[in-house]
């Protein structure tokens, strides 16, 4: 990422840039990264903080957030940035928010494969990478490879592992335990977001939507939050 006089640092915040991939589709990608980017507005970053989403498909989070303004750019009440970008190379879109001084969460999609080449970039170290996995057996199965290769790259031990939950029958505290096990001492950190009511309704996800979150989402994306900073 070049500027006129060299190469585009980071703003200078404790919140680092962040790229969301999700390890196969449906798995909550654009939700996470979304709502991280909003606790981020809130709490500190404010107008700073900017959710991207280049995960090339069509979307409905930004109309779920209320979000309003041009293609370009979008507003939230929180503060959010919003700048679709589906066909961009991550490593552009990160390096455009920097040029404003924003602190980018990519909604990257369901592309782990595809992004591991930009994320293995020295434009892009200084960037904290988060892969979303569901808690089904059919789901860990299909990441194994995911897995492999962001480890082969030298990736996945700063990367920060999402297990979320889609579904509101599923038992997945197995699995979930099993995925943690597995997956701890190899990665930055690992984030359990059980299954939320608000999320799985597919309704709005806006400030008075999130004020109905449980207790236990709202941990998990302060948590989220606290393992995406500077140490």
């Amino acid at each position: 990422m070049q500027g006129h006089g060299g190469p585009i640092p980071p703003p200078s915040y404790n919140e680092r840039s962040v790229v969301v991939c999700g390890t196969a589709g449906g798995v909550g990608t654009s939700v996470v990264s979304a709502l991280l980017a909003e606790y981020r507005a809130a709490a500190s970053l404010h107008g700073a903080s900017w959710w991207v989403d280049a995960a090339g498909n069509d979307g409905d989070v930004h109309q779920r957030l209320r979000a309003t303004g041009d293609e370009a750019l979008l507003r939230t009440a929180a503060g959010t940035g919003l700048l679709p970008a589906p066909e961009a190379a991550i490593t552009d879109v990160v390096a455009h928010t920097w040029r404003f001084g924003a602190i980018p969460v990519v909604d990257a999609g369901a592309r782990p494969l595809t992004a591991l080449p930009e994320l293995c970039s020295p434009e892009l170290a200084d960037v904290t990478p988060v892969l979303v996995v569901g808690p089904r057996p059919d789901l860990l199965n299909r990441s194994r490879e995911v897995f492999s290769e962001w480890d082969h790259a030298g990736v996945l031990r700063r990367t920060i592992v999402v297990i979320c939950c889609q579904v509101p029958t599923l038992n997945h505290q197995a699995l979930t335990g099993m995925l943690t096990d597995a997956v701890t001492g190899q990665v930055a950190g690992v984030i359990g977001l059980d299954y939320e009511p608000v999320l799985g309704a597919g309704t709005a996800l806006d400030s008075a939507a999130q004020q109905r979150f449980s207790p236990a989402t709202r941990l998990a994306i302060q948590e989220l939050a606290a393992v995406t900073v500077r140490r």
